[in-house]
């Protein structure tokens, strides 16, 4: 992986298509972790599974500036401010999980869910970064 820093051209639409991966990877952990309970995956399930660690993400990824496409020129800083954003952002979600949710807070489950959403946050994050850098800029 290269450090070299590329400039990405900041756009609403590719600032919404982060936004939406972001969403999607929050939704697939939550299809995922439900199926892997063998528990009923409705949309409305995987939406309230999700919404506290989406809400938690969207409230804590800006001030790593995560969703300024300019800050993909270089994979490496992605990935680092990914992962600090998460790190701030998990505790959030667990936080709104149990009380705004209602749901117990369980240890397993705050591991599993910090961990498997790291590796989703990373792998859309750094792949979007590498596509970024590898698109020629708008004219």
């Amino acid at each position: 992986m290269s450090d070299q820093k590329i400039t990405v051209q900041p756009s609403i639409g590719r600032t919404l298509g982060i936004i939406v991966g972001d969403l999607i990877m929050f939704g697939l952990f939550a299809a995922i972790g439900r199926r892997s309970h063998s528990e009923p995956t409705t949309f409305g399930d995987i939406v309230q599974i999700a919404a506290p660690f989406a809400i938690g993400w969207l409230a804590v990824a800006p001030w790593f500036k995560l969703f300024r496409p300019e800050v993909y020129g270089s994979t490496k800083i992605v990935l680092q401010r990914t992962a600090a954003a998460w790190a701030l952002a998990a505790p959030v979600g667990l936080a709104l999980r149990t009380l705004g949710w209602g749901k117990e807070f369980k240890i397993a489950f705050a591991i599993t869910t910090f961990l498997f959403n790291l590796v989703l946050l990373l792998a859309w994050r750094g792949w979007t970064a590498r596509k970024l850098q590898r698109q020629k800029p708008a004219v």
